[in-house]
C-alpha cells in the first residue's frame, strides 16, 4: 500500500504541473501559479514544457517504486532466525522479499515449479475437500469462551499434560478442533469423530484431547511468552509486552464442496482452478482481505483511544530506555573505525581530510545520542505518571487524547534512533492494538468498543488476508507440492494479525501426518513445517 501511494503521488505531481502549464493561465487567486507556468514555457519553450513534465512524471514514479519496496510485516533479520530455528524440518530457501500475495489467487503459475513424478496408484485416491477454520464474529450476548473449537487462548486438555520439546521446553499452544463438530460439518473427515485435537508450535506436536467437558488448563510456569503485544511472535526475552498465550478466538469448521476431480491437485496444472474455486467458496460465508486490520484509514482520524494504548506507549518507552545503549554501542564502534582509518590516509590528504569530516559528523552523531540516553529517563517518568492509575479500557478524554497526539512525535524527534523501532508512530497504530486486544477480550472489555468498530471487524476481518487456517485439502508452498502427494494436511496456520500470528505474512505452519497414522490416531507421528513464499 504505501508503495501504491509514493508512485501515484510522485507521478500526480508532475503530471499535474504539466496540465497546469498546458491549461495556464486561469487568474484570480492562481495569479502566481500562472506566472509559474509562464517561466517554466519560457524555460523550455510551449512545445517541449508539457513532454518534459509527463517525463519527469514517470521517471519520479519508478524510482518512488524502487525505492518503496514492500516488507514484510513486522518482520527483522533475528525474528527469521528465530523462526528458522524453530522450524522442525527443512524449508525452501527464503526469497527475496516480494509484493504481498493478496488472496487465495496470488499463486505462482503451475509452471514456475517441476510436475511431481506420478504417485503410485495406491496413492493416487482423491484427497478430502478443504475445511477452513473461519473465525467466529463476536456476539456481545453469546459465551464468547464456550466454544468447543478455537484458536489462541488456552487448550482444554483434560487428563493430558502439557506438551514439551524434546529439550523439556513447553511449547505454545495454537488451536483445538472437536472432531465431532468437524465430523459434522465435514462428513468425509479421515479424522475421529469423538474427542479434539490440540495443536502445538514449536517443535510441533498434536495432543489427542478425550471426550467430555474439560477446564482450561493452566499454562506450565515455564511456558515462554508467544508474542510481544504489537510485536513478533515468540520472543526470545521475556519484557513488558510479552503475552503468554495468543488471543482467544472461537472458529467453526466451514467445509469447501469441491468436485471430486478438483481435490485431486496432485496435478499441479489443476491448483489455479482449485483455489479459484476455494476463493469463489469462501465468498459466501466471510469477506475476503488482502490487508491487515487497522484502526482508521490513510489520513481519517482516530475517533476513541483507550488508556491501554497509552500503557503500552509506556511500556514501549520503557523498552527503548533498556535497549538504547545498543544503537549507542553500534554508533560508537562506527566511530573509533573512522578514527582508525584515519590513521592510515596521511599520505593522501584529500582523503584524509574526508575522513575526518565523516569522523566529525560520527562524533556529533555520539554525542547527540549520549544526550538522548541521559533525557530519556525523564520522559518515560513523565509518561509514567501521566498513566498511573489508569484504568485500562476507558477511554481519554479529547484533551487528553490530544496530549498523546503531541507526545508521539516529540518523542520521534527528541529521541530518534532510541525509539524508532519502539515506538508507534501514530495514534492510529496505538488504537489498532487495543481494538484487536478489545475484540478477543472478555465481556467486560468488549463493552468498551464501539458498535461500528465491532460490525467492521465482524464483516470484513473473519480470514486471514493471505493463506488460510485450514484442514485437508490444497495445501499451499514448495514443501507442500511436494509432500501432499503422500501426507495428509492436518491442520494449516497462516499469517493472521488478529491472532497476534505475525510470521511472515506469506508464511504458515503445516501439521502433516500419514493416512495410516491419522486412521491409526498415531498422533505422535504428525510433523510440523514453516516455510514462506
Amino acid at each position: 500500500m504505501k508503495r501504491l501511494i509514493a508512485v501515484l503521488v510522485a507521478f500526480a505531481l508532475p503530471a499535474g504541473a504539466a496540465c497546469y502549464v498546458a491549461l495556464a493561465p486561469f487568474g484570480g487567486g492562481l495569479a502566481p501559479l500562472d506566472a509559474l507556468a509562464e517561466r517554466i514555457v519560457a524555460a523550455l519553450g510551449r512545445s517541449y514544457a508539457v513532454p518534459a513534465l509527463l517525463a519527469l512524471a514517470v521517471v519520479l514514479a519508478l524510482l518512488a517504486a524502487l525505492v518503496f519496496k514492500p516488507r514484510r510485516a513486522r518482520q527483522s533479520q533475528p525474528e527469521l532466525e528465530l523462526l528458522a530455528a524453530w522450524t522442525p524440518e527443512p524449508v525452501a530457501p527464503e526469497p527475496e522479499p516480494g509484493t504481498r500475495a493478496a488472496n487465495l489467487r496470488r499463486r505462482a503459475l503451475p509452471g514456475d515449479y517441476p510436475a511431481p513424478p506420478p504417485a503410485a496408484p495406491a496413492q493416487a485416491l482423491p484427497l478430502p475437500a478443504p475445511v477452513i477454520l473461519m473465525r467466529k464474529p463476536r456476539e456481545r450476548s453469546r459465551d464468547w469462551f464456550g466454544d468447543t473449537t478455537w484458536l489462541g487462548g488456552l487448550p482444554r486438555l483434560g487428563p493430558v499434560p502439557w506438551p514439551r520439546d524434546a529439550g523439556g521446553r513447553a511449547l505454545p499452544f495454537a488451536a483445538q478442533i472437536d472432531l465431532a463438530q468437524l465430523h459434522r460439518a465435514a462428513p468425509g473427515s479421515p479424522l475421529p469423530q469423538v474427542g479434539s485435537l490440540a495443536f502445538f508450535l514449536g517443535t510441533g506436536a498434536v495432543v489427542a484431547v478425550p471426550e467430555g467437558a474439560h477446564d482450561f488448563t493452566d499454562p506450565p510456569g515455564d511456558l515462554p511468552p508467544a508474542f510481544d503485544e504489537g510485536g513478533a511472535p515468540f520472543p526470545a526475552v521475556p519484557n513488558r509486552l510479552s503475552r503468554w498465550f495468543f488471543p482467544f478466538w472461537p472458529a467453526e469448521p466451514v467445509a469447501l464442496d469441491l468436485p471430486e476431480a478438483l481435490r485431486d491437485h496432485r496435478d499441479p496444472l489443476r491448483e489455479i482452478a482449485v483455489e479459484e474455486a476455494m476463493a469463489t467458496q469462501l465468498e459466501r460465508h466471510a469477506a475476503p482481505r488482502d490487508h491487515p486490520f487497522y484502526a482508521a484509514g490513510v489520513g481519517a482520524p482516530v475517533e476513541v483511544l483507550w488508556w491501554h494504548s497509552v500503557i503500552h506507549l509506556a511500556d514501549q518507552l520503557h523498552e527503548a530506555l533498556e535497549a538504547c545503549a545498543r544503537p549507542l554501542a553500534v554508533q560508537h564502534a562506527a566511530l573509533e573505525r573512522k578514527r582508525a582509518e584515519l590513521h592510515t590516509l596521511h599520505a593522501d590528504p584529500d582523503a584524509a581530510d574526508h575522513a575526518q569530516l565523516a569522523a566529525d559528523y560520527l562524533a556529533a552523531e555520539v554525542e547527540e545520542m549520549e544526550a538522548q540516553c541521559a533525557e530519556l529517563p525523564a520522559m518515560v517518568e513523565a509518561l509514567d505518571h501521566f498513566v498511573a492509575g489508569r484504568e485500562p479500557w476507558a477511554r481519554l478524554t479529547p484533551e487528553e487524547q490530544e496530549v498523546v497526539a503531541d507526545i508521539l512525535p516529540e518523542v520521534h524527534e527528541r529521541f530518534g534512533e532510541l525509539v524508532r523501532f519502539h515506538v508507534p508512530g501514530s495514534l492510529a497504530a496505538l488504537a489498532t492494538l487495543s481494538m484487536r486486544a478489545l475484540v478477543s477480550g472478555p465481556p467486560e472489555t468488549l463493552a468498551a468498543l464501539p458498535d461500528e468498530v465491532l460490525e467492521r471487524i465482524n464483516q470484513g476481518y473473519r480470514l486471514p488476508p493471505v493463506d488460510q487456517h485450514q484442514m485437508f485439502g490444497l495445501p499451499a508452498g514448495r514443501i507442500a507440492r511436494d509432500r501432499h502427494r503422500r501426507d495428509l494436511l492436518l491442520l494449516q496456520l497462516g499469517y493472521d494479525d488478529m491472532m497476534e500470528w505475525c510470521w511472515s505474512e506469506a508464511g504458515r505452519y503445516q501439521f502433516w501426518i500419514g493416512a495410516d497414522d491419522a486412521e491409526a490416531g498415531n498422533w505422535s507421528a504428525a510433523s510440523l513445517t514453516f516455510e514462506s513464499d
